[in-house]
Formats: structure tokens, C-alpha cells, sequence
């Protein structure tokens, strides 16, 4: 698995010209999954996810998760992220995760992620998105399992 973190002040997708999902202050997460991942990915992930402290208390720390801040979180599935990039100029995604299992695997990230957290707007497997992220800070983490 690999994915993006990045802390928005608003983020959006769009499918077919129309908003699907839209969140206000908190965290927009790209995700792709490689061949080899699991369901055990998801759940390292969602307690990493709920638990990171990117948000800033009353000293300008980062020191507060969403979950302390009550944000939203907008997820969108990403197969390009496990692209191979290292030779020629196209990338490679024979290290993505074949579409049906990573479209499995999406759909149980969705799923923990809605059963302990409940302010979760998500982008549509295998649809053709726009993806709208106002990045705040910016801050922008890279995750990969």
C-alpha cells in the first residue's frame, strides 16, 4: 500500500462535472495498493491514520489528531501510486495490485475506517475523478506498507 496524506483545508472530487464528496478542515488520502497487500495493511493504516498528530494545538505544535479536531476525512483510490518510474519515460503499474482485488481492498479501508470514525466522504474506485485539495501548511506525508 502505498498512500498520501496531506492536511486540507478543503478538498473535493468531482465525477461527471458533479461534486460526489466535499470536506472542510481535515485530511485528504490517496491510496494505492501494490500486488502482495491485505486487509492487515488497511488496518495498520486506519489506526495510523486516526491517530497522527498533524493538526496544531494553541502553540502552533502539531500535537492534535483529527479525531481530537473532529476534521473530515476524504479518501480516494489511487492505483497510479504504485507506479514503477525508474526506467524510460511510461510509467510501469505491474506492481499495482490487479483492479478487482485493489477495488476489494479499497472497499475494506472504507469500511474500517466508517466503523471507528465517522466523518468519511470517499471518491469512487475506477471512476474518472477530479480531485480538488486546498493543502494546508502544506503538509504532505508519504506512507507505505
Amino acid at each position: 500500500m502505498k498512500a498520501i496524506v496531506q492536511r486540507v483545508s478543503s478538498s473535493s472530487v468531482r465525477i461527471n462535472g458533479g461534486i460526489h464528496a466535499n470536506i472542510d478542515h481535515g485530511i485528504c488520502v490517496l491510496v494505492g495498493y501494490c500486488k502482495g497487500d491485505n486487509e492487515s495493511v488497511n488496518i495498520w493504516f486506519v489506526e495510523k491514520l486516526l491517530g497522527l498528530r498533524i493538526f496544531e494545538d494553541d502553540h502552533n505544535k502539531m500535537n492534535l489528531s483529527l479525531q481530537d479536531i473532529q476534521g473530515s476525512i476524504l479518501v480516494i483510490p489511487n492505483f497510479t501510486l504504485c507506479a514503477d518510474t525508474q526506467k524510460g519515460h511510461r510509467p510501469s503499474f505491474f506492481g499495482a495490485e490487479s483492479p478487482e482485488q485493489a477495488e476489494q481492498l479499497y472497499h475494506h479501508l472504507l469500511t474500517t475506517l466508517t466503523n471507528k470514525y465517522t466523518n468519511v466522504q470517499s471518491g469512487v474506485f475506477r471512476a474518472d475523478m477530479s480531485v480538488e485539495i486546498q493543502n494546508n501548511g502544506p503538509v504532505t506525508l508519504i506512507f507505505e506498507h
